[in-house]
């Protein structure tokens, strides 16, 4: 866990990026019927 302000800092970014990516993938998943390989791939389903 971190011990600095720094490291606060930097686990607080990337676990801010690590929720929108799983946010993504799960609005993807329910968007299609289901979780599979591709959900992770696909950036839009435009």
């Amino acid at each position: 866990m971190p011990k600095t302000k720094f490291q606060e800092i930097v686990f607080t970014i990337l676990m801010v990026f690590v929720m929108v990516y799983a946010m993504i993938c799960y609005n993807i998943a329910l968007n299609i019927g289901g979780l599979d390989g591709s959900v992770f791939c696909l950036r839009s389903m435009n």
